[in-house]
Parts: structure tokens; C-alpha cells; sequence
């Protein structure tokens, strides 16, 4: 598995600052909190939080996968153009939003979505 002794070191001192270092714990808590969050929202339109891919059929699932992605994706950009006319909308009332705030804004709330429905989209 290791091919040096340089490499050994090398995870131990990762392993080490990681156990020692409170602010890269945190970070590192903060990016998987965010990567098991961004799993959520295609957990969510995939049937309604119960999907599985039922069959074997390679084509199938990857026609599935990518369909989901491409409704994911979908949704992000809602969430992006959405969240943007707000915050226009607000500094067209007056309001300072700076950089570090919007920094802080997620694009991945989904509670908006209805996984299963009819959608009608003549209106978009």
C-alpha cells in the first residue's frame, strides 16, 4: 500500500494536524456538512426521497442519473436567479448586502420543490 516511508510520514502528519488543529477540523466539518447537503436535494426529487434503481439495465440507470442531474442542476439555477432578484430587490430598496453576507447563502434549499406532481411550464 505505501511505496515510501516519506508517504507514511506524509499521512501521519495530515492525520496528526488534523487531530491537533481545531480550525481545520471545523473547515473540514463545514465542506462535508455542505457535500452531504448537496446529497440531499437529488435524494429528494429521485421519487419523492425513495428512489432506487430497480433494475440492472446499464442504459436505464444511467438514463436516470443523468435525468436526475439535469433536474438537480435545474433547480440550482432556479435557486440561483431567485435568490439574485431578492437581493436586487433589496438594494433597490436600499438595503447594503455586501459579498461576505451573500457568501454565506446557500443555493441548495429544496423545500420549494414538489417532487411529484404535474409541473406546467408554458409559463417560463
Amino acid at each position: 500500500m505505501w511505496t515510501s516511508t516519506d508517504q507514511r510520514e506524509g499521512v501521519f502528519h495530515i492525520i496528526m494536524r488534523y487531530l491537533t488543529d481545531l480550525d481545520l477540523r471545523q473547515t473540514v466539518q463545514l465542506q462535508l456538512n455542505k457535500g452531504e447537503y448537496r446529497h440531499k436535494l437529488p435524494r429528494r426529487i429521485f421519487f419523492a426521497d425513495q428512489g432506487e434503481f430497480t433494475t440492472g439495465d446499464y442504459e436505464e440507470i444511467m438514463n436516470k442519473a443523468s435525468c436526475l442531474s439535469l433536474v438537480s442542476n435545474a433547480i440550482l439555477y432556479w435557486n440561483t436567479i431567485k435568490i439574485n432578484e431578492i437581493v436586487e430587490h433589496l438594494r433597490a430598496q436600499g438595503e447594503d448586502i455586501d459579498k461576505e453576507t451573500l457568501s454565506h447563502i446557500s443555493l441548495l434549499p429544496f423545500r420549494h420543490v414538489v417532487p411529484n406532481g404535474t409541473y406546467f411550464i408554458e409559463d417560463v
